[in-house]
């Protein structure tokens, strides 16, 4: 498997992302989705890779990044609570503000 397929997948299991969630998102078919992840990304094609990274927020500079400067580290967020699991949203809304405090360190 192709380093981008590898890291497209890291990126999935992150965000408790399967397949199917990917082809929701993007509108490509199953079986476009399953091929680029298993044959690679080399091979497919630019707007196909372009729906993938979209479905999962990143860009696919962002990616090209990642493979070129071997910088994708697994994010982890651990959030204490007592009470109800947050839902899927509330969990995109906290990951979301995560980025925004790290946005501001740079300014």
């Amino acid at each position: 498997m192709d380093k981008r397929a590898e890291l497209l997948r890291k990126l999935m299991e992150e965000k408790n992302m399967k397949v199917s969630d990917i082809v929701k998102k993007s509108g490509l078919p199953y079986s476009t989705v399953k091929a680029i992840l298993e044959r690679g990304a080399e091979k497919a094609g630019y707007i196909n890779v372009c729906k993938i990274c979209n479905a999962l927020g990143i860009t696919t500079d962002e990616l090209e990044k990642m493979v070129s400067d071997d910088t994708y580290q697994p994010i982890t967020l651990a959030a204490h609570f007592d009470g109800d699991e947050y839902t899927d949203d509330e969990m995109d809304e906290i990951k979301q503000f995560a980025e925004f405090v790290k946005g501001k360190r740079g300014k």
